[in-house]
Order: structure tokens, then C-alpha cells, then sequence
């Protein structure tokens, strides 16, 4: 499964990339040890990289800020998760050890500093598509309160939101019961194209390693 687009995306965020990719016949387990020390590392390096104070300086980080307020979200309220992920790591918190598969996408979200998320395709219905929500949506993310989403950009079901930049859905959350995965990237529209599918055939790779299965589908899209 690969997400659709709708067509009102590109009078908000023209230019936007989609890396995404399926993986099916995966195994999560609830902890990879190679996964966790290869996030630990990773954690020290940024440490060693970034200053708190400085992070509005870096064009990354500053471009997916502006992503983020295209989006409809201020995100210095609203991070998105791989500056949520950064910023916990500079501030000597602990990073989340969730499972398997969780982890993986947060170590490449650290890694890339862009926000990613996950689905487990079993409690999908329906097409997943990239669209403005309308009046009065709201849905619970994962370990969080309910998020008010009005007319900001989100991916969603036949049953609802499936997630944002800021945090994905209780309802189709990855678990170490899921076996089929749909990963998505967010990238803002500077982005370079060939990076881009570079980092999603990477978190593919990985995916893979770890767990078994195979990609079914892989791309970049761009609004």
C-alpha cells in the first residue's frame, strides 16, 4: 500500500515529500539489542553535535519547522517527533525503547531529523491518504491526550487519523503483533529528491534485517 494525496495538498504544501514504503511478513520483537545500542551510540553522537540553544540555526531542523507550521501545527508547541527525539537526547533524557520495529523508525528519524511514522496495515481501512482535516477532528495519539486537528494536514483511514508529524494513532499503532508495515517519511519541499529515496530504502533495508519480510512497495512522492 502506498499513500494517496489529495489534490487540495497543493495550495498548503507544494513540494512536499513522501518517502514511503510496505514491508510484510515482519517479525517485531518487543526489544532488539543491536537496535537499542545502535540508538544509544547515535544519542551520543548528536549529543556531541547539537546545542539546545542552537537548534533554530540548523537549517534541517529550520526546515522542518516551516514544514510543520505549513502543516498547521506551531511547532513550538507542537514538535515534530525527530526534534522531539533530538531534543531529549540533548537535554541527557532517555530515549524510548518501545519494540523492535518502533525503535528502528525513531533511530532513523534521529538520524535523517525528519519526522516519520508507522502503521501496522492490519488496522488499516480503507485507502491510507495524506489530507486537510476537516471541522472537529480529533484523535487520541498514542500515550498522549486527544489532539485537536482541524484543517492541519494529517494521514488518515476510512476510520480516522492514523497520525501527524507530531504522534501516531492508538488505532493503528505497530505492536510486536504486527507483520505488515506501511513507514512514511516527511520531508519539506527543499528536500533533495535522491536523499530522500536513499533514507527510505534505508529504513526498508533495515526493517528487513531486523525483522525478515519484504518490501512490497517503495517510493517518494511529491505533492
Amino acid at each position: 500500500m502506498l499513500l494517496q494525496l489529495d489534490a487540495s495538498l497543493r495550495e498548503r504544501i507544494f513540494g512536499v515529500r513522501f518517502g514511503c514504503a510496505t514491508i510484510s511478513g515482519i517479525l517485531v520483537r518487543s526489544h532488539d539489542e543491536q537496535v537499542w545500542q545502535q540508538m544509544q551510540s547515535l544519542g551520543q553522537q548528536m549529543a556531541a553535535d547539537y546545542k539546545l540553544e542552537q537548534l533554530s540555526e540548523q537549517p534541517q531542523i529550520a526546515a522542518v519547522r516551516g514544514m510543520q507550521r505549513a502543516f498547521g501545527f506551531d511547532p513550538t508547541r507542537y514538535r515534530p517527533s525527530s526534534e522531539a527525539l533530538l531534543r531529549r537526547v540533548l537535554k541527557g533524557q532517555a530515549l524510548p525503547q518501545i519494540n523492535s520495529a518502533v525503535d528502528i523508525n525513531n533511530l532513523c528519524s534521529l538520524e535523517f531529523l525528519l519526522p516519520m511514522c508507522m502503521y501496522d496495515l492490519q488496522h488499516v481501512s480503507g485507502c491510507a491518504t495524506v489530507r486537510i482535516a476537516a471541522a472537529g477532528t480529533a484523535y487520541p495519539g498514542i500515550g498522549r491526550q486527544v489532539f485537536q486537528v482541524e484543517q492541519k494536514v494529517i494521514i488518515a483511514d476510512d476510520n480516522g487519523v492514523m497520525g501527524t508529524t507530531v504522534s501516531d494513532s492508538e488505532h493503528t499503532k505497530v505492536t510486536t503483533e504486527t507483520t505488515q508495515i506501511l513507514v512514511v517519511m516527511y520531508a519539506p519541499a527543499e528536500s533533495d529528491l535522491t536523499t530522500i529515496e536513499r533514507h527510505a530504502s534505508l529504513v526498508a533495508q533495515r526493517m528487513i534485517e531486523c525483522h525478515g519480510g519484504q518490501v512490497s512497495d517503495l517510493a517518494v512522492l511529491t505533492v
